[in-house]
């Protein structure tokens, strides 16, 4: 008789692939759609991602024309080059200065005796290095001993270093690694001069003040220690002189202008505000003109020109991620974003605007740059060189943050991002003063020998080191008190410091001032001298900050400089002159690049609109990655439901098919009755 179909077991059909095909229908839609939404999230994020590029390049060509000391960028030109080469910061000013070089600063080098090999055994103990100041004659003949070692003075700045030297490393290469590898600031090097192998050692510092004394210990008696033999063959102190100086510690000695200075090495800084001197070599006589010229119109012209490009460059990625494709045409992929399209706009509107206090040429068109039918800059040369030319300083206004103030002794150095533009009235509590020491009353006439004509000072927490006096009767207090200033301003550590004193002679005592203004404004003797009165009854007085408001609110006071706050955050005003009280009135403006660098700064900032953007475009990725996980789950859950319902009904039709077995079987056993089978 005919069976009844049945699934699973019961009909024998694919249950598995059935419910492939069911959850596939249910799975599909929902994936297909989180696929697509994410696949264009991934390049609205990678489009963000060259928007910043774009802007953060735009923002970098125009960094040069942000401020007053970048865009009147200094030119230095030097008549000898093969002498000195210059170099300028933004602070250089414009000057000519008459430079001679009359020595180059040099390393301090000794040399030992010669060696018959390289692995010859000098000997066991240790080497003590100081560095300092030495005074010393190598006279007209080494070898004879004909030589005066006079003293020597430590740098207070470097400690002793000592190598030991031991049956490990205690031949002549073995004791130039030991040297080599303590990385204590010599260098050891062996030369074969014919003679034979002969050590070097040389200071990694140049100037006087770092020349090497040699201390041996080799643990017997004190004679073992400065005696021809062992290790003490090396030594070079005031007890010994067993090495040869082969080049003496000298610092770079200069004029400019006729004023002599002084510099541990060959790159002079300081010496001319602004200015790097690389001196080459000495030319005595011949001084080399040095000028430096403020206004360089061929750099500013360079500066905008790449203002302009580097705007074209990233209008063009704008316009190619907002592009709208039209019929059959592909459209950029954040066409319509409103972050983008905002920001152009804010853009475009602060280059079509006009800039209050920029004289003359007061918008980007009045020097040659207009904009053209696609959104992009286009620049006149012709037109901008004019405009340099004309006023070169209404040009850089225009571009610049700047300040007018209507007292010539209130002067604008800096604003920072947060200044609002605006007029702010300025008002002075109290000037600032420079820090002076008082000594000890002293009568003339003074005479500077031997035994007092050193002491030190310390200028704003610098040490000064070792101040020496040439050795004179002094008659005239005035000209003691310029040969005290002289030699202290010719201190190495305050002249690469920046810093200096002034000396007077006033009622009977020596008053010295510090050139600084402000609380850091100090000076104290560290080294006394009675002659002079720098002893400790002499009265050190600490420098005080400026004081006053800016805008009506306080100001912070440091030196001579008040920086303000509210709108007037970040402006900063020197404070020159004499008087206290009501000083005017300052009057702030933006620039265009200095407008641009606020606007995009901002933009690009954490709290700014791009990276709200950018976190909004990767919460909404992280989203989909959890949509995944809730589909997943839904269609596991429909196919487990789906494979019970199966399951429950394969049961039944199994039963149903033994049901029908039997009512067959019981049917087939009934007598007389036959079944058609067909």
């Amino acid at each position: 008789m005919a069976t009844i179909s049945a699934a699973g077991i019961g009909s024998g059909l694919d249950v598995s692939s059935i419910l492939e095909q069911i959850v596939e229908a249910e799975r599909a839609p929902t994936e297909n759609r989180l696929n697509l939404k994410e696949a264009t999230l991934q390049a609205e994020l990678s489009a963000f991602g060259t928007i910043k590029g774009a802007v953060s390049s735009f923002q970098s060509s125009f960094g040069k024309l942000t401020s007053a000391a970048l865009f009147n960028s200094s030119k230095v030109s030097v008549s000898d080059q093969d002498v000195l080469s210059a170099s300028t910061s933004s602070i250089a000013k414009a000057g000519n200065f008459s430079v001679e070089v009359k020595s180059l600063a040099q390393s301090h080098t000794l040399a030992s005796i010669a060696f018959d090999s390289l692995d010859e055994v000098i000997g066991n103990g240790d080497l003590t290095f100081s560095f300092g100041t030495t005074v010393y004659d190598p006279g007209t003949d080494f070898a004879t001993g004909d030589d005066t070692y006079t003293s020597f003075t430590n740098n207070t700045e470097r400690s002793s270093e000592t190598v030991e030297i031991d049956s490990s490393n205690n031949t002549v290469s073995g004791v130039r690694d030991a040297i080599n590898a303590a990385d204590i600031g010599v260098t050891a090097s062996i030369v074969d001069d014919g003679s034979g192998f002969r050590l070097l050692i040389t200071s990694d510092q140049q100037g006087l003040d770092n020349s090497i004394g040699i201390t041996v210990e080799e643990g017997g008696a004190a004679g073992d220690n400065i005696d021809t033999t062992g290790l003490s063959v090396l030594a070079f102190n005031g007890t010994a002189t067993n090495v040869e100086q082969t080049q003496a510690a000298s610092d770079a000695e200069l004029t400019i202008n006729g004023l002599t200075v002084f510099r541990e090495t060959n790159t002079v800084t300081g010496a001319i505000p602004g200015i790097t001197l690389n001196l080459k070599s000495a030319d005595i006589g011949n001084p080399v003109q040095v000028s430096i010229s403020d206004n360089n119109s061929n750099e500013a012209e360079k500066n905008i020109s790449n203002f302009v490009s580097s705007f074209n460059e990233m209008a063009e990625v704008f316009n190619s991620l907002t592009a709208y494709g039209g019929e059959g045409g592909q459209n950029g992929v954040l066409l319509g974003d409103t972050t983008t399209r905002n920001l152009m706009q804010q853009i475009r509107r602060d280059l079509g605007g006009f800039v209050d206090n920029a004289g003359s040429f007061n918008s980007l068109s009045s020097i040659g740059i207009t904009t053209n039918r696609d959104g992009t800059l286009a620049l006149d040369s012709n037109k901008l060189n004019d405009a340099l030319s004309e006023d070169f300083d209404s040009v850089a206004q225009l571009f610049y943050a700047n300040g007018n103030s209507s007292d010539s002794e209130v002067i604008v150095t800096n604003s920072s991002l947060s200044t609002q533009e605006g007029r702010y009235a300025v008002s002075i509590g109290a000037l600032a003063t420079k820090g002076t020491f008082d000594a000890v009353a002293t009568t003339g006439p003074i005479t500077i020998d031997s035994s007092n004509s050193s002491f030190a000072i310390r200028v704003d927490g610098i040490s000064s080191g070792t101040v020496s006096l040439s050795e004179a009767t002094y008659t005239d207090m005035d000209s003691l008190a310029q040969e005290i200033e002289n030699r202290i301003n010719a201190s190495n550590s305050l002249q690469s410091e920046g810093l200096g004193v002034s000396v007077s002679y006033e009622s009977g005592a020596f008053k010295v001032t510090s050139n600084s203004y402000g609380s850091d404004s100090k000076l104290s003797i560290s080294s006394e001298n009675s002659a002079l009165g720098f002893i400790s009854g002499g009265v050190s007085t600490d420098g005080e900050d400026v004081t006053g408001t800016i805008g009506g609110l306080p100001a912070t006071g440091s030196g001579r400089f008040l920086t303000g706050s509210g709108a007037a955050t970040g402006l900063v005003l020197e404070i020159t002159g004499s008087n206290a009280g009501n000083r005017g009135a300052v009057t702030f403006s933006r620039g265009l690049a200095s407008k641009l660098n606020t606007l995009l700064t901002e933009f690009q900032n954490q709290d700014g609109q791009l990276t709200a953007k950018t976190d909004s475009i990767n919460d909404q990725i992280e989203s989909i990655f959890q949509e995944r996980i809730d589909l997943t789950k839904r269609v596991n859950d429909i196919e487990d439901r789906y494979r019970r319902q199966f399951s429950t009904l394969d049961v039944l039709v199994s039963q149903l098919n033994a049901t029908s077995n039997f009512l067959t079987q019981q049917l087939d056993a009934l007598p007389g009755v036959t079944f058609n089978q067909n």
